[in-house]
């Protein structure tokens, strides 16, 4: 009776171990192969959705035909782009709003005119790039230091401008501050219960 009920008890230890590991294996594959993927999916598109308010934002100012024509019109008064440049942060809460001329190269800010962009400076290499980019890619988002506040880094969305025969006269879009976008990305941690990097 002792040897049997040993026996009996070793067996119910090695088949409930044996349960144990293939559940485990089965559980881990489960959430590495669907939830984690889908997690992932849902917290891109939720970041991807906050992006695209900024996104739009630039968008509409690429196409704001008050920005083409005043740079068209030789960039007289400088201060009716700065106030619209200063009214656009206002009214969608975004950390900075900018212009760059390709006929002047004045960088317009919200806040006045705070340089010539110059090929041969390192901080203005994004200008030239977002101007060479394809002609199937109108903007970009990058991540780099504000201009205006060299403490504060910024996530900028950086739309080309073309005037009403497409040709290429410029490059405007707003910055959103990281800390908002670390907020963000925080919130998420805590919906949907995972690190985020």
């Amino acid at each position: 009776i002792w040897l049997l009920s040993v026996l009996l008890l070793v067996a119910f230890l090695v088949t409930s171990g044996i349960s144990y590991k293939v559940a485990h294996d089965s559980l881990s594959q489960q959430i590495e192969s669907n939830t984690l993927p889908l997690t992932s999916d849902n917290i891109y598109s939720e970041i991807q959705q906050d992006l695209l308010r900024p996104i739009f934002i630039s968008s509409l100012m690429a196409q704001d035909t008050f920005v083409r024509d005043w740079t068209l019109s030789h960039e007289q008064e400088p201060e009716k782009l700065i106030r619209y440049l200063k009214e656009i942060q206002e009214k969608y809460d975004t950390v900075t709003s900018f212009f760059v001329s390709e006929k002047s190269r004045h960088y317009y800010h919200s806040t006045g005119i705070l340089k010539q962009i110059q090929d041969v400076e390192p901080d203005d290499a994004w200008y030239f790039r977002v101007r060479s980019l394809p002609e199937s890619e109108h903007y970009e988002v990058n991540i780099d230091a504000d201009t205006a506040d060299r403490s504060k880094t910024t996530v900028f969305v950086n739309y080309k401008v073309f005037d009403f025969e497409g040709k290429f006269i410029g490059v405007t879009g707003v910055g959103l501050a990281v800390e908002k976008v670390k907020s963000l990305i925080e919130l998420y941690q805590k919906r949907y219960n995972r690190r985020v990097f």
